[in-house]
Parts: C-alpha cells; structure tokens; sequence
C-alpha cells in the first residue's frame, strides 16, 4: 500500500484547520507524504451542525477549547457560509505554484482567527500577498472552470474514498475522521514503520503513540 496520507479538509470545518495546524508542526519528521484534497459539502448537507442548534452551542465551545490550549486566536467568521467552490478552487492553484501549505495556513487564519470572508476579492488578495503568489491570477483561478472541474475531480476521490466530514485521512485503507483522531493516525504510522508504540491495554489513559 502507499505511504501516503490523503489529508481531506475543508475551509468551513473549525476542526480541519485544527487538524492542519497540528500537521503542519511536524509532518516534515514524518516517514510518510500528505496528500492535500480539499472538499466542502453540497448545498443539502445531512450531517450539517447548523441544523442542530445544541450540537453548534457545544461545536463553538469545543473548538474555543482547543483553540485555547493550542494558542490560537479563534474569531468566528459572518457569515459562516460563503461560495466554497471559490477558496477551494484558489487553493488548487496554489498547490500548483508550490504554495499549497502556505495558502491553506493564510486562509485558516484570515477565516477562523480574524473572522475574514475568504470568498471576497480583498480577502483573497491579502492571502496571495502573505503567500507570494499573483493575486490577480489567484482571483482568475478561483472562478476559471479548469480549476473548478480539477476540484470536482478532488471531490469526486472523497466520495470514492466514502468520506463523511473533513477533516477525513485515509492511510493504508485505514480512516480516521476528526482532529481528535490524528492521534490513532500517528500510532499506525508509528506501527507501519516498525516503531514502538504505548500498551494501551496496560493504562488506558496513555497517548496512543
């Protein structure tokens, strides 16, 4: 099987960027690739937390606590919902022009820390600025039907793949749905490798890696 991780995430999820936080710090020590495939839902979205208003109330303190404890300034973005097709379809483009890592990193921050539409025009110019790339191009990109249909195609491997929410990894057939599930990640990178890992059957309240 391949030693690659393909990393689903999607800039409405709180929990993506979270994730892609924490990978960010250390996927250069790691014996494996990550395959970055982005994904938003459709319009009728079953599972959306919106329709829920409990499970948004308990989502919005979730993610202030794990913003809290990882050092991240959290401010809710108005609205929350935005044209997904167009930060996604950008991000293609980045990931063309080498700046893929830094453009998911910049749009995080402009929506989740400084509460930012990054489906605006202005928005998307400060991030080609902050990641080097041409923003007059970025912009092209976001809305031209080559880079659309290629991020159809990225959604179409989701769905292949059965995926249910972002962020979602798939590695060595194995899933692992959540920020709270990178852990169990790691572990099995950990035992592909032939690396030692924690007896969790001796104290269950060990890390799993």
């Amino acid at each position: 099987m391949s030693n690659t991780v393909r990393f689903y995430f999607s800039f409405r999820s709180p929990y993506s960027w979270l994730a892609f936080y924490r990978i960010s710090k250390i996927m250069d020590d790691l014996p494996i690739e990550f395959e970055f495939i982005p994904v938003y839902p459709p319009k009728e979205f079953e599972n959306d937390p919106k329709k829920n208003i409990r499970k948004t109330v308990y989502i919005g303190e979730d993610i202030k606590r794990f913003a809290d404890a990882y050092g991240l300034e959290l401010s809710w973005p108005k609205p929350f919902d935005i044209d997904w097709a167009i930060p996604h379809a950008a991000y293609i483009y980045a990931e063309e022009k080498g700046k893929g890592l830094e453009f998911i990193l910049e749009s995080y921050i402009c929506r989740f820390s400084s509460g930012l539409d990054i489906a605006t025009t202005e928005v998307l110019k400060s991030i080609a600025s902050s990641c080097d790339l041409n923003d007059i191009e970025l912009i092209d990109a976001s809305q031209s039907p080559k880079y659309r249909e290629q991020l159809e195609k990225r959604m179409a491997q989701g769905n292949k793949d059965k995926i249910f929410g972002a962020p979602f990894f798939i590695y060595q057939g194995q899933k692992y749905w959540g920020n709270d599930r990178l852990e169990w990640l790691l572990r099995d990178i950990m035992v592909n490798t032939k690396q030692a890992v924690p007896d969790l059957k001796s104290d269950l309240f060990l890390r799993p890696y």
